[in-house]
């Protein structure tokens, strides 16, 4: 680690036993310097954290320094002077609560820019009632929303894209927490997109122990029922090689989409005696549906639904957009590029699209963005082209055609066409039948028919003239 200047390293001596917490990055925002009132707000050996690099994102993680100095990384305009305040957080750990802090930024220059140093001075509490008012979709408050939530969560299990505030994904978030407790069979349903994969691998490996079997896909739309029997034997042979604490797991990809040799090939190795199988199956539809219809067995879609989870489509969680927007910026910032957020306008944005490739559909958008980003925030113009066209074609969208109802089509241009013959030849209607080509009766007919005339107007008096003398 290099060594800061002179100057620098006589005012970190000085700030050393200072009342508040301050901590100092290099140009790499690696910690060169954490005073003892940091420790004591953190709740960690301070020293712990000297040397290791600040990624603005809210990683978790195995690594509990590596996290709260996530937690503690100023946005990325603190390193370039643009700003000089702003917002750290505190983990939660064991009796210590989230905190959030305004802190100080203090840049310290050098001749060569390589050695600049960033000082950071945590402020006091404030009261909750002296807090200003913040912008919902503000980068610093859904940064803040995403560490506190990351954090949460990942004190239970390790999570990663099941982010949000919902009820729909608080309703799937606790159900995750419950499976990963449980050693039950797990279906994950939900639309392409979604994140049933990964779902199903945030509950094999959430106990975050060293001692887990692998969880081995399958794509079953792929496989019939020889390739199935070898797939659940090869499981089966790695709980026998190698026994772990949570032994290996077949994860079912598409299980809705099964042949039906398949699923019964699936079906006796579910019931070999003296033989568990675990099984975590992801599908499109419940299976239910597919039983309802005859296209799935009863018994097979019982025994992988021990507890059914279904994921919502993003298009019925919009309010949790801009916290998922936000989540993968910070993903992307793991690498040495670094962003703060999303402006106003380009968020604002995101948050009105239907996403019908929904999580997958979202985080490829803001990759591409953070990609072109030119500054510290995404805005507007960073969005890709074919975002905007869907926001153009959802703020236009094509008018219903209203059904041609023929018949009655035809028989209004047929009334006008009577009307006007008869308005030409000022109601006679015998010169009005030889205009239209029409016997007198049956123009008689059609105008009671079309309600032109009483239907006792139709009804002409036969006439009988008188037979000549011979």
């Amino acid at each position: 680690m290099p060594r800061p200047p002179a100057p620098a390293r006589l005012l970190l001596r000085t700030l050393e036993d200072a009342l508040v917490p301050v901590f100092a990055l290099d140009s790499r925002r690696q910690i060169i310097f954490a005073n003892r009132a940091l420790a004591q707000w953190l709740a960690i050996d301070a020293e712990q954290l000297v040397g290791l690099r600040c990624d603005y994102h809210a990683a978790a993680g195995n690594d509990p320094h590596q996290a709260a100095c996530a937690a503690l990384c100023p946005p990325p305009e603190a390193f370039t002077g643009q700003i000089t305040d702003g917002f750290v957080s505190r983990l939660a750990a064991g009796d210590v609560p989230f905190e959030r802090r305004r802190v100080r930024f203090l840049s310290l220059p050098a001749q060569d820019a390589a050695d600049a140093i960033l000082l950071v001075v945590v402020q006091a509490a404030e009261e909750p009632n002296h807090r200003p008012a913040e912008a919902p979709l503000d980068p610093d408050r859904l940064h803040a929303l995403l560490v506190k939530l990351r954090g949460d969560l990942g004190r239970r299990f390790h999570i990663s894209q099941i982010i949000g505030d919902s009820a729909g994904i608080r309703r799937v978030q606790k159900q995750v927490a419950l499976a990963a407790e449980a050693r039950a069979r797990v279906l994950i349903v939900g639309p392409p997109g979604s994140g049933r994969e990964h779902v199903a691998r945030t509950i094999h490996y959430a106990q975050n122990s060293a001692s887990i079997g692998p969880l081995i896909p399958i794509s079953c739309p792929l496989v019939d029922a020889e390739q199935m029997q070898a797939a659940l034997a090869n499981v089966i042979r790695k709980q026998h090689d190698s026994p772990t604490e949570r032994s290996p797991a077949a994860l079912l990809l598409d299980v809705d989409r099964l042949r039906p040799d398949a699923q019964q090939e699936l079906a006796g190795f579910l019931h070999l005696p003296k033989i568990e199988l675990h099984t975590l199956a992801t599908a499109r539809v419940p299976l239910a549906r597919l039983v309802a219809k005859g296209k799935f067995s009863r018994d097979l879609a019982y025994d992988l639904s021990t507890l059914t989870i279904k994921l919502p489509p993003l298009s019925a969680r919009r309010d949790d957009i801009p916290l998922l927007a936000q989540h993968f910026l910070e993903e992307a910032n793991a690498s040495e590029r670094q962003l703060s957020g999303f402006q106003a306008a380009a968020i604002e944005l995101l948050a009105s699209l239907p996403w019908a490739g929904n999580l997958d559909e979202l985080a490829e958008a803001v990759r591409a963005a953070c990609a072109k980003a030119a500054g510290p925030r995404v805005v507007l113009a960073d969005l890709p082209d074919w975002v905007h066209l869907a926001h153009d074609a959802a703020a236009h969208p094509p008018r219903d055609e209203e059904p041609i109802q023929l018949d009655a089509f035809l028989a209004e241009i047929e009334k006008e066409l009577l009307a006007r013959a008869l308005k030409k030849t000022r109601g006679n209607k015998s010169k009005a039948a030889a205009l239209l080509g029409l016997s007198r009766p049956r123009l008689l007919r059609r105008l009671a028919q079309l309600g032109l005339i009483a239907p006792a107007e139709a009804e002409e008096p036969v006439i009988f003239e008188p037979l000549p003398e011979e």
